[in-house]
């Protein structure tokens, strides 16, 4: 007989808004895939972001050579979004095989396919990988730099993940200190990378949450300039009840 193992708590429900307040959890939308969506110069995936499709979906057609979206299964989408997440950090066919339950074979023809329908992810590997030979570092489009004094060899993957995430967590901080500044009724309560937790008082819901959307919707300086959507969750009960909502919401349960 096999031991059934119990659900594990929801430990958000631990937090709790004051009397009087509800608890926001605004979180970027696709924030990291976005950067590299960005990095890469890939107008095929500009205009999917843009149209708001099923992005999974769409890479899965790409991933395993399909005619069109309508063929891809769940376990297709499913491994999609692992395979093309690790491809993007210059994860190799042995590990995305193992990662998404792939064979080696099946994991390196899906990366050639991948690669061909959007060269300007590899072209964005290979300018990195540039950076890191002959000035051992890497930077953002907000002119930070991270600077590596170990061993070049192996560093690719670590350099290609820090670009969207430190853009991503000055996004988010950035938002932060516009709240901060600007809406001193907003009571900041935590930052969670792509996400920040706030709590509001209740009867000032309708004015606050634009204004909240618009101090969280940072310009990334790139030629063509990317401001990553933010979504929006709530709840007058806890963290962990939060609901997702439209900005224009005028109360929360």
């Amino acid at each position: 007989m096999v031991a059934r193992t119990a659900p594990l708590p929801n430990i958000k429900k631990l937090f709790v808004p004051d009397p009087g307040y509800v608890i926001i959890d605004a979180d970027l939308d696709r924030a990291d895939v976005q950067v590299v969506i960005w990095e890469a110069d890939d107008d095929d995936l500009k205009a999917k972001i843009r149209e708001g499709v099923d992005l999974h979906i769409e890479n899965a057609k790409d991933i395993f050579g399909l005619r069109s979206i309508h063929d891809v299964t769940k376990l297709q989408r499913q491994q999609t979004k692992g395979f093309v997440h690790g491809t993007n950090y210059a994860g190799k066919p042995p590990t995305m095989a193992k990662t998404v339950g792939l064979t080696t074979h099946e994991a390196d023809q899906a990366q050639k396919r991948w690669f061909a329908a959007h060269p300007g992810i590899l072209e964005w590997h290979r300018r990195t990988e540039l950076q890191l030979q002959t000035t051992r570092t890497v930077y953002n489009m907000f002119g930070y730099r991270r600077f590596y004094f170990e061993r070049i060899e192996g560093l690719l993957p670590r350099a290609l993940a820090w670009n969207p995430q430190s853009t991503v967590g000055i996004v988010t901080n950035r938002g932060l200190m516009n709240i901060y500044r600007d809406l001193p009724q907003v009571q900041l309560l935590l930052q969670v990378h792509d996400s920040l937790v706030f709590q509001i008082p209740h009867n000032a819901v309708g004015t606050l949450l634009p204004k909240i959307k618009t101090a969280l919707e940072i310009v990334i300086p790139y030629d063509d300039p990317l401001i990553i959507g933010v979504g929006c969750e709530a709840s007058s009960r806890s963290w962990g009840d939060c609901k997702k909502i439209d900005w224009s919401a005028q109360a929360i349960n």
